[in-house]
């Protein structure tokens, strides 16, 4: 899965306090006067500060009967500071307003190896969370979030089914060590992000462990992912629409097999679903990374077995995302937009804000 760009350690408390107040008034004065007009009811006469093929990329995915959802780092022009941050979210609402669009991804991974602190990341979902809600009447705010204490089926109240008994000393190890690495996304800190951050919509990774120490803890893959959907969607199912995501890219031709694919489709995809996801993010259609080019497809939009059981699921009526910019087609906008939206029914478009 994608990680966004380091940046820097979290602001004092009177400088955040500050930042947050700016940001309310700049938000104030967007929404009471003329920009906010251009910006939510007449969205074609703010897109001069988009890059067309950004624009292009959108309506192509609207017009092909798609929902596009605007992804952009918005954490990342938060931390340069106000001026960087309201420029990028001026983009973003341009963009965003474009007809068709659904909402706007603000984060990826937020709080995750990123080196924030929880009071930080909430200020920032608070602040821009009202900001686009007021700025983009009726849009959806999506963030993504990795959980690992999930996976490390640490919670109290896991089922005794689902777990060895002598398994609690190693998965209470695995959850406190998750949540000294990254205390910003620990279960309690996810709890607040959800009741008061403002978000409509969370992708959620559930940090599944290794299929051996699974083994060790009596227990498997499937059943490790089981468990801790139940618990995110008795934790948050009630506040904020639930979706799984999971990186299923990958550098070339699809090197697994047909049983490789339904295994892996299965877990990820079959099982949130069936415990209380109501759609599942699907890393990426196509990216460079590690000096290679990741998709889902085979090369040239090539249909593999992979593929093929992601449309087997759009067949069945499965709601699934996946992520497209401009500067990475494989083919071309209408023949990759096309290819796309055989599987995606969401599509996250990115803003080209950096």
């Amino acid at each position: 899965m994608r990680r966004p760009p380091a940046r820097p350690t979290s602001l004092s408390a009177a400088a955040l306090g500050l930042w947050v107040v700016l940001v309310v008034l700049g938000t104030a004065a967007c929404t009471s006067g003329s920009a906010a007009v251009s910006t939510s009811s007449r969205p074609q006469a703010s897109t001069a500060l988009v890059r067309p093929q950004y624009v292009a990329l959108a309506d192509a995915v609207a017009a092909h009967g798609a929902r596009p959802w605007v992804e952009a780092d918005l954490v990342k022009a938060w931390a340069t500071g106000p001026e960087r941050y309201a420029a990028v979210l001026d983009s973003v609402v341009a963009l965003a307003a474009r007809p068709g669009v659904a909402g706007v991804k603000i984060a990826d991974e937020l709080g995750y190896e990123d080196g924030t602190d929880a009071a930080d990341d909430l200020a920032f979902l608070t602040a821009t969370t009202r900001s686009l809600h007021a700025r983009l009447p009726g849009r959806k705010v999506v963030v993504d979030l990795i959980v690992p204490e999930l996976g490390c089926l640490s919670w109290d109240g896991v089922p005794a089914s689902v777990v060895g008994a002598d398994s609690l000393t190693s998965r209470h190890g695995c959850g406190s060590g998750e949540t000294a690495r990254n205390p910003a996304v620990a279960l309690s800190v996810v709890d607040r992000y959800v009741a008061k951050g403002g978000l409509d919509v969370v992708n959620l990774s559930v940090g599944l462990r290794s299929d051996s120490e699974y083994a060790a803890w009596g227990t498997t893959r499937d059943a490790a992912m089981a468990a801790a959907w139940d618990e995110a969607s008795r934790r948050w199912g009630a506040t904020v629409r639930l979706q799984a995501r999971k990186a299923l890219a990958h550098d070339g031709a699809y090197r697994g097999t047909r049983e490789s694919a339904e295994a892996d489709v299965h877990t990820y995809v079959d099982v949130p679903l069936a415990h209380g996801a109501q759609a599942v993010d699907i890393w990426t259609w196509s990216q460079p990374y590690k000096g290679g080019t990741f998709t889902l497809t085979d090369p040239k939009l090539a249909p593999n077995a992979l593929t093929g059981a992601l449309l087997n699921r759009r067949r069945r009526g499965v709601e699934l995302w996946t992520h497209m910019t401009p500067s990475s087609l494989q083919v071309g906008l209408d023949q990759d937009v096309a290819a796309a939206v055989t599987i995606f029914s969401g599509v996250l478009v990115a803003s080209g804000t950096g």
